[in-house]
């Protein structure tokens, strides 16, 4: 009857451990937690590189570990096609004995347990197109996230590089040849906030808020106008892998139900337990030759109503509605990349034009003082106009990131 008690015990100290304690702990968790939060202001700032900002993103970033997680799921899915074909071993006991024996000492006696091993082979018409299917699955969440990573790349490339600009334009602003200027010890509120948007931006792509992050603009790859325009003349390969997954999925749908209209072949493994014991009665290993049997079925079900057939039919028609939905979608990109390649030829054809007026006028100095503060004035017009045009080049270059990757 000792024995009882500590099984007793536990059994009575389950309700004290009630869902109200549970989320109270929870809650003074999350209390201390708040408690320690800083503000973005009171956050110290750190600068690092470009490379290691492009690290700690593929660490940290929540979108990229979904992704991988995605992954890794797909992969586990893959190999589950083929550990199913590995024969199942279940192990069961139970104890069993009267209440006026629970006063008596226990023994190996009073425990039956039995040992099977089971064995069961899916419809084998099925098996390759669920280990193709899974490996599809595989390679498109691989394509996802580096699809994601070059997404998020192209963000942190124009958050950096508008930050950079806009520092540019305020020592450019600072230096005016104007003698009304504005006063410099005023607070400037909308920089303010402007660094605190872009402190939250820059770590939450980096998917770290333990500062505020500064990365230097001078270890971004070099964007190139004219590897990127030769680039443009033939498909990324990531829209070429996107619109292959696409079809390839359509064309899996109706493949999916042809196999409806082949036999079914299942096949199982039976056999009396492999090991059992019975409370001392006897036990041992009870597999045997003669009382394990392979069944092996064959089914074949006529579709009389039809619905395989008009299953089948709606996917056929969705395989032909995804074709000339990606035949539209390429005629649409088409036409965006040869926008995109005639305002970017007219941007540095202009921008070549400004660097040499810039550089003539540099060249050639006023000559008197009336004339000496119309060209200073020229020159701050120029270089301001070059400022702000490159702002509006960054989405350009931002969405050839995207489309090629920056190298």
């Amino acid at each position: 009857m000792k024995r009882l008690f500590p099984v007793i015990a536990l059994v009575s100290l389950l309700p004290a451990c009630s869902l109200q304690q549970r989320l109270d702990r929870v809650s003074a968790d999350i209390e201390r937690l708040y408690s320690q939060t800083r503000l973005w202001e009171q956050l110290p700032q750190r600068t690092i590189s470009w490379h290691q900002a492009i690290a700690m993103m593929r660490r940290h970033n929540a979108q990229l570990q979904a992704a991988q997680a995605r992954i890794e799921h797909e992969h586990r899915n893959e190999l589950s096609v083929y550990t199913d074909l590995i024969p199942g071993v279940s192990y069961y006991s139970y104890f069993n004995k009267s209440l006026r024996g629970l006063t008596q000492t226990f023994s190996s006696d009073d425990i039956q347990s039995t040992v099977n091993v089971n064995f069961y082979l899916p419809t084998l018409t099925n098996v390759p197109y669920k280990v193709y299917a899974a490996k599809a699955a595989s390679y498109a969440a691989v394509k996802a996230l580096e699809g994601k990573e070059r997404e998020l790349i192209s963000k942190l490339y124009t958050a950096v590089r508008k930050q950079e600009l806009l520092q540019r334009r305020l020592a450019h602003d600072k230096n005016r040849p104007d003698a009304d200027k504005q006063d410099s010890s005023a607070p400037d509120f909308s920089m303010e906030n402007n660094s605190l948007e872009y402190w939250k931006e820059i770590s939450t792509l980096l998917g770290d808020t333990s500062a505020r992050w500064n990365i230097l603009p001078s270890g971004i790859p070099e964007f190139r106008w004219s590897v990127f325009r030769k680039k443009m003349n033939k498909l990324s390969e990531s829209v070429v892998c996107l619109h292959a997954l696409k079809l390839e999925q359509a064309r899996l749908a109706q493949y999916g139900v042809a196999l409806d209209y082949l036999p079914t072949i299942n096949t199982s493994l039976y056999s009396p337990s492999l090991f059992s014991s019975t409370g001392g009665t006897y036990s041992g290993t009870f597999l045997d030759l003669d009382d394990t049997t392979l069944n092996l079925s064959v089914s074949y079900t006529l579709d009389t109503k039809l619905n395989n057939w008009n299953t089948y039919k709606d996917n056929k028609a969705r395989f032909k509605q995804v074709q000339r939905e990606v035949v539209n979608s390429l005629m649409e990109h088409k036409q965006k990349m040869h926008l995109l390649r005639r305002s970017m030829d007219e941007y540095y054809t202009w921008r070549s034009f400004m660097h040499k007026q810039l550089d003539y006028l540099k060249n050639n100095p006023a000559d008197s003082p009336t004339s000496f503060l119309e060209h200073a004035q020229e020159l701050h017009r120029m270089q301001a106009e070059l400022l702000s045009q490159e702002e509006k080049a960054i989405e350009s270059e931002a969405a050839l990131v995207l489309e090629y990757g920056l190298e």
